[in-house]
């Protein structure tokens, strides 16, 4: 295969770290959620504590309305969604990585990494306030199918809420972390662990070995796209059709109508989840529907999100080879997985019954809150030849036990392949050649050998992507690197070595190499790089519209 020629493109400049002004200021985690978050610390007793916001719940509607004066988060702003719709900023989550979020808002168009700072400088204010001093230092838990740009404007969102985001670490493995497996581990054996993580907008499923105090994650799948949301449309659907059986016309049809029946919608699902049927009883512009619905009928209308994730479970034990009679646990993670139905398809499908002992809600930043502990202990330690943070020691604590973070190590996984864009010499069609599969336990590395494509090329670019078909298809431009000034005349077919390393902290080194000449190009695709320069400016000016510049 040949790597193309090509204009460079400067990678963005990496953005100043953060400086520590308080030594003593704890470490929080957060869930930032798709439709709802949660803040948690340790306390001095060692267990892991959610934080409760201004209204006294553990958890805050991930939800922001725009107003002339300012902004609301939480559930204010959700209420505000059956009157403003067209102010409201809902499921920020599900677009990061976009640069711009899909809806404009008041006329404009805010990028999502912006919406999702507001969300978390209000838990950060809420923190502030319950701990009675100043937070600047948090664990951010993301979807383990996350891609590059998605982590990277996560760490862009805590870093406009005022936050250095000292680390980014994977849902399912917060959850493991909090559920405390290293420690029946030790008394039971090594553990095969299922984490089932369906929350308001996301799913996530990883397999993690546990052996005592080494959890290990063999495999992760998943679907950004896939959550509780997605079953609360079939339910608004299934109204909408019943509303226009009775009257004659679709709610969904009005200005207003799909938020009125999303909010129905939500509802009653919640309803199903605790009894077998619900009433349904619904005023829209002045007309009435009184009807009922079955749970049974509900998981009817939402079956085939079911096999989504039944579907993406089996791929990931096929993928993994580890048979289903090696699984001795499944952990429920994720507000969505209090839905029957989920319970009843694992259990079937596993032969395991699903563990839900911890607050599915709460639990993953619980997770990241001991893991953030550990990082804080790492750093007191200062031990500058031991492994990196993400390997740093942390171990969940019983209900009333302390939390012992001397020695817990995490290995992880990358979610996507990564690999490099060239061009097939027999059919000249682009290709993605595959440098680290999904799924490899990091650190990983590996080099391949390419060729020119043409002669007298006068640079080399090399394309680093994530995920995609063989094609390049769906794929997600992460970065390249350019080996400028090659030689004169030189031939078509000229070897380039590219190699690639993928560090634990979640850092992609690559570099590629002329052998002949000793010319080498080399590049960091670093998490905490995501914004422009420029790009910051532009933050920085919307925020300062909004007031909130401080």
């Amino acid at each position: 295969m040949t790597l193309r020629h090509g204009t460079p493109t400067s990678p963005a400049p990496p953005s100043p770290a953060n400086s520590l002004s308080e030594k003593k200021t704890p470490i929080v985690g957060i869930d930032l959620g798709t439709t709802r978050s949660v803040i948690a610390w340790v306390d001095a007793s060692g267990k892991p504590m959610t934080i409760p916001n201004a209204e006294g719940d553990p958890t805050t509607p991930s939800v922001v309305l725009f107003e002339s004066d300012g902004v609301t988060v939480g559930k204010e702003a959700l209420k505000a969604l059956r009157v403003l719709p067209d102010q409201v900023a809902t499921f920020a989550k599900r677009e990061m990585g976009n640069r711009e979020y899909s809806k404009t808002i008041n006329g404009k168009n805010y990028p999502p990494e912006m919406i999702q700072s507001l969300i978390l400088g209000k838990l950060k204010q809420y923190a502030e306030l319950r701990l009675r001093t100043k937070v600047t230092k948090a664990v951010i838990t993301v979807p383990a199918y996350f891609n590059e740009p998605k982590r990277r404007s996560t760490i862009d969102a805590g870093t406009f809420a005022g936050l250095d985001v000292c680390a980014v670490i994977n849902e399912p493995t917060a959850a493991a972390i909090a559920y405390g497996v290293d420690r029946q581990s030790e008394s039971l054996g090594p553990q095969m662990v299922l984490v089932y993580d369906l929350g308001g907008g996301t799913f996530d499923a990883s397999l993690v070995r546990v052996d005592g105090k080494k959890f290990d994650v063999i495999a992760t799948d998943g679907n950004a796209m896939l959550g509780g949301v997605d079953w609360d449309k079939c339910l608004a659907r299934w109204i909408d059709d019943e509303f226009a059986a009775n009257h004659g016309f679709h709610p969904s049809k009005s200005a207003d109508g799909e938020t009125f029946l999303w909010r129905e919608a939500e509802e009653l699902k919640h309803t199903l989840t605790t009894r077998k049927s619900a009433d349904v009883r619904i005023v829209f512009e002045g007309r009435s529907l009184q009807t009922k619905i079955t749970r049974e009928l509900f998981e009817e209308l939402t079956a085939h999100l079911l096999d989504r994730t039944r579907f993406t479970i089996a791929k990931l034990i096929e993928d993994s080879g580890v048979s289903w009679i090696e699984v001795d646990k499944i952990l429920l993670v994720g507000g969505s997985t209090r839905m029957p139905q989920v319970s009843e398809m694992l259990a079937k499908e596993t032969g395991v019954e699903p563990d839900a002992s911890i607050s599915a809600d709460e639990v993953v930043a619980h997770g990241a809150a001991i893991y953030a502990t550990s990082l804080s202990q790492y750093a007191s330690a200062n031990q500058s030849d031991a492994p990196e943070p993400v390997r740093a020691k942390s171990k969940q604590p019983a209900k009333t036990a302390k939390t012992d973070s001397s020695s817990l190590q995490i290995t992880d996984v990358n979610s996507h392949h990564l690999g490099v864009m060239g061009t097939d010499k027999k059919t000249n069609r682009r290709v993605n050649h595959i440098m680290i599969r999904r799924n490899t336990p990091l650190p990983a590395s590996k080099t391949s050998r390419f060729e020119t494509n043409t002669a007298n090329q006068p640079n080399v670019v090399v394309e680093v992507v994530e995920g995609g078909d063989a094609t390049g298809r769906h794929a997600t431009p992460i970065g390249r690197c350019v080996i400028h000034g090659l030689p004169p005349h030189l031939a078509a077919g000229t070897p380039v070595d590219v190699s690639f390393q993928y560090d634990t902290n979640g850092l992609i080194h690559v570099e590629a190499v002329l052998p002949r000449s000793g010319q080498k190009a080399s590049l960091t695709i670093d998490r905490a790089a995501g914004l422009s320069n420029e790009e910051r400016g532009e933050m920085e000016d919307i925020l300062s519209a909004l007031g909130l510049d401080d």
